[in-house]
């Protein structure tokens, strides 16, 4: 991957315009020196995504602009990349991705305490957030520790603490844990952008056909798992729940851990969280309220889309966990999934949880205080609008 210095010299990357997708592949392959993109099933939702940023975007201006197009830039990369990587490896693509374990929910239920203790789990194989963004070479299992990417990872995680006491009060950062898979949902222009004031993409996102995105997902954690066994991935993102059947068309034997939590509390958190991670002054520029009323909308339609697939697939793919439960009974609430799971529930394993529970329980590293009328939304609204899932699912709330 080419240096962010050197990036930011593109002059595709110009702050003053945004690109049209033929510019950014030509970019991407003239700096490779590659050119198979294994097919281009992913031009239209980088081209969704460009006309949003062009016409409801341009509160992302300057250094924000340049980041934006940046990481655009670098996904396009790394996916040539991982498609001749591929060609090198043709027996890769037959190598088994083996029932695996995706937590998702609303955001802010406790899929990223979910997703981090499961990870502890030896018979799992997390997906690191430094070698999605990042993924060749391979990383190897005995030498991963060292390997640059995971070093890096460390600091910038040790450094972003340091000069923000409070971070962990809003997310769990570990290194060694299955992070959101946005880098590689990102390289299929898949992913669903909600740091970014792009409602236009985000509409057509929902709607879209993610089967060729997962399949893409799928080569990805082929690659990823060549040197790095085992194959039982732990995965994490919320958004699952837009697209359970797309998922299960590529991934038939999926398992989705749904978390649950009321959803007042969740959106409230969530547009706390969100803003936060929006370019610098694009929040300003747009409206903190017009955000929230998009994500709000966003996030409503995931969940009535969720529960009537759940309902369509049946309940076989599904296990359910309270943030509450596991709050209150970690260790019960981890061995009944595994139970559910069909995964021995070691020792080694409840020692790790154990551990992890006592470091990282609800509070120990500070409280979020958030409300839903910061926002324009009153607790009456949410638990009106979301009664069809707390009518369903109410008692792990």
């Amino acid at each position: 991957m080419a240096s962010e210095a050197a990036q930011l010299e593109h002059p595709v990357l110009s702050p003053e315009r945004w690109p049209e997708s033929g510019e950014l592949m030509a970019a991407a392959s003239e700096r490779t020196g590659l050119s198979d993109f294994g097919g281009l099933e992913f031009v239209e939702g980088l081209d969704q995504l460009l006309a949003s940023l062009s016409t409801e975007g341009n509160a992302v201006a300057g250094a924000g602009r340049t980041w934006v197009l940046g990481t655009m830039l670098r996904r396009l990369e790394n996916r040539l990349k991982v498609e001749a990587w591929h060609a090198e490896n043709p027996e890769a693509c037959k190598d088994e991705i083996r029932g695996p374990i995706m937590v998702c929910g609303l955001p802010r239920t406790g899929t990223t305490a979910t997703g981090n203790v499961l990870s502890l789990d030896p018979q799992l194989r997390p997906l690191r957030a430094w070698e999605q963004a990042n993924p060749l070479p391979p990383p190897v299992l005995a030498t991963e520790n060292d390997d640059p990417r995971r070093q890096a990872a460390i600091a910038r995680n040790a450094a972003m603490v340091k000069d923000d006491p409070q971070a962990m009060t809003l997310h769990l950062f570990d290194t060694d844990a299955t992070e959101e898979d946005h880098d590689v949902l990102g390289m299929a222009f898949a992913a669903q952008y909600n740091i970014l004031p792009v409602p236009a993409y985000r509409m057509w996102w929902r709607n879209a056909d993610m089967r060729p995105a997962y399949a893409f997902h799928k080569r990805t954690l082929q690659l990823l798992q060549s040197e790095r066994p085992p194959n039982r991935w732990i995965l994490k993102n919320p958004h699952y729940k837009f697209h359970f059947e797309d998922i299960v068309s590529v991934y038939p034997d999926a398992k989705f851990v749904f978390t649950h939590r009321n959803p007042i509390k969740a959106l409230s958190s969530y547009f706390s969280f969100v803003v936060l991670h929006y370019p610098p002054g694009a929040v300003e520029a747009v409206g903190h309220e017009k955000i929230a009323r998009d994500i709000y909308d966003h996030l409503l339609d995931g969940m009535k889309n969720a529960v009537a697939a759940r309902e369509r697939l049946g309940e076989a793919y599904f296990v359910d966990v309270s943030q509450k439960e596991l709050g209150a009974d970690a260790l019960g609430t981890l061995r009944r999934v595994h139970g559910e799971l069909g995964l021995p529930f070691t020792a080694e394993f409840e020692a790790r949880a154990r551990d992890w529970h006592e470091a990282n329980h609800s509070g120990a590293h500070g409280t979020h205080r958030h409300a839903p009328d910061d926002v324009g939304f009153s607790a009456e609204r949410i638990a009106d609008d979301f009664a069809f899932y707390t009518d369903k699912f109410g008692h792990l709330c």
